[in-house]
């Protein structure tokens, strides 16, 4: 008769894997995707709405995807060309070979 408790021959007892008593769940990196590529979102309500990979390739290809959000602020330099980099760029022809002006030296000197 076997005691209460022990295990069969062969067998082993599963244990939970130890982590920090406060540390968040995280889910895996992999974990809204299936091996074959499919992705999925979900919802707050636990709904899973999936999408295939052509169905997310097409959508880049979207004008929606390349449109700017309406309520995006116009910040110059960030969200917007720098209006002063813009009448540089208009009025001079850009020149390939960079000239280092007089008194200006690279900025590490390297020795060989």
């Amino acid at each position: 008769m076997a005691v209460p408790g022990s295990c069969r021959p062969g067998q082993t007892p599963s244990r939970d894997i130890p982590a920090p008593a406060g540390a968040p769940r995280l889910p895996p990196g992999d974990y809204s995707s299936t091996p074959g590529g499919t992705v999925f979102g979900t919802t707050p309500g636990g709904t899973r709405i999936i999408y295939d990979r052509k169905f997310l390739m097409e959508c880049r290809n979207s004008p929606v995807a390349k449109t700017p959000p309406c309520d995006l602020p116009d910040i110059p330099g960030v969200t917007s060309p720098n209006v002063e980099e813009l009448k540089i760029e208009n009025n001079h022809v850009h020149n390939y070979e960079e000239k280092v002006g007089a008194g200006e030296e690279a900025q590490f000197d390297m020795d060989i």
